[in-house]
């Protein structure tokens, strides 16, 4: 990082629930020596300035703009920005992804993160099932007391896991950005940035560059993109062994993936049965496809994630007992790429 007034901007997850500034924390103990951060939520706000102050950081160490990145206003340019979890659930994308361009110092880096429906399935379901078990309790509190004690056992059996129980249930359950219907793909984030930026990198690291040196007129962005449609089918379970498919294969599961996800927003609005039924319907659709291009442990997760809709379907207790894959599954929900600016 270069040492100079432009410095490092953090824009925080300023649309749902705060992170209380942990991520942000490691950034000083790396040494990093200033971070201005823009975060629009007062209680978010509240919770860095306490735990910033508990880790002795100085007030000289960071100034918080308490705004919406899309109103943020400043002559600084940026030599690192970090927008990390909440560009997949907005609506206004392209301005927020504008305005990071504006704010970013020539050869600088935006890092991002991207999410879409397939990398969300298993979450997806699970977040269908707790929406169901709780679909009678009308206080909130009750509802989270619920769901920590249902998905408590899975989660604390998750290797190196950063959250609570209690947070997990907030942000991937009950978070209502979770059936907005909006995604952010790392191909999407790729087209939207533009020429103007060139790709340092991605995490999990998912593109291959096939260039040859005299090929002067080699777009690796398309390419990456091209690989990424026939990989992206690896981001459906943590620990998956990649899978590549032909793109009309990949292009078929994708749409089903897509379809289970706004059925289960729907359920969400009308908590109608019918939308559970259609959603089976779907995986039944599916399942050759699954079965000729997926390992087994994925196989496993499919078939206890029917039988415990049918659960749901017919009303019936689920025993997380009889489905030990589903509830010790999740995807890789979010994955990082960042881009340098010409």
């Amino acid at each position: 990082m270069r040492d100079t007034h432009t410095g490092f901007l953090q824009c925080r997850n300023i649309r749902g629930r705060t992170w209380g500034g942990y991520n942000t924390l490691a950034f000083f103990h790396w040494g990093c020596k200033h971070i201005d951060l823009v975060e629009a939520n007062p209680t978010g706000i509240e919770e860095m300035e306490d735990l910033f102050a508990m880790h002795s950081v100085m007030d000289k160490q960071y100034k918080i703009f308490p705004c919406r990145i899309e109103n943020y206003n400043t002559q600084k340019r940026y030599d690192i920005i970090i927008a990390e979890g909440f560009l997949p659930s907005i609506y206004n994308q392209k301005e927020v992804i504008s305005k990071l361009s504006e704010l970013v110092a020539k050869n600088g880096i935006i890092v991002i993160t991207c999410s879409d429906n397939v990398c969300y399935f298993i979450e997806t379901l699970k977040r269908l099932v707790g929406i169901a078990i709780t679909a009678d309790i009308l206080e909130y509190e009750q509802k989270v007391e619920k769901l920590v004690d249902f998905f408590s056992p899975q989660l604390s059996k998750l290797r190196g896991v950063s959250r609570s129980a209690r947070d997990w249930v907030q942000d991937q359950i009950l978070n209502p950005a979770g059936a907005n219907g909006m995604e952010l793909s790392l191909d999407q984030a790729i087209s939207y940035f533009g020429d103007e930026f060139d790709i340092l990198g991605s995490s999990p690291q998912m593109f291959t560059d096939y260039s040859w040196y005299k090929d002067v007129w080699y777009d690796y962005k398309e390419d990456n993109k091209i690989q990424f449609k026939r990989k992206r089918l690896s981001l459906l379970q943590a620990n998956m062994p990649e899978v590549i498919l032909p793109e009309e294969q990949a292009d078929r599961l994708v749409k089903h993936f897509e379809q289970i996800k706004n059925l289960e927003s729907k359920y969400e609005k009308d908590l109608n049965a019918n939308e559970i039924n259609l959603i089976l319907e779907e995986m039944q659709l599916m399942k050759e496809l699954v079965h000729k291009y997926f390992d087994n442990h994925f196989i496993d997760v499919f078939h206890e994630s029917e039988q415990i809709l049918k659960c749901l379907l017919y009303k019936a207790n689920i025993n997380m007992d009889k489905y030990p894959n589903f509830f010790s599954a999740f995807g890789r929900t979010q994955q990082y790429i960042s881009f340098m600016k010409k």
